[in-house]
């Protein structure tokens, strides 16, 4: 339900709720959309930087694999064992 969301806007303080008769009249609070979006940029640059980092990760990872790889491939072809597909 709509109210549902909207009284949990409401409690964040994003919007506030006036009654004008029989209708419940919502405003946005400009100043607390700012705190919410400054906060996310936060958690963003911090989220990017963490994936930047484990990209660097998986990416030396990757290349020991292969580095393993061709090593054992060339032990395995000089012994005689060699997997056909």
């Amino acid at each position: 339900m709509i109210s549902k969301h909207i009284a949990t806007l409401v409690r964040a303080r994003i919007v506030t709720k006036t009654k004008r008769g029989r209708e419940s009249v919502c405003t946005l609070r400009p100043e607390a959309i700012k705190t919410v979006s400054d906060w996310a940029f936060s958690y963003r640059r911090f989220w990017e930087e963490s994936f930047d980092k484990l990209e660097v990760v998986v990416n030396e990872m990757k290349k020991t694999e292969v580095r393993d790889d061709k090593q054992h491939g060339e032990r395995n072809r000089a012994n005689g064992n060699h997997k056909s597909f």
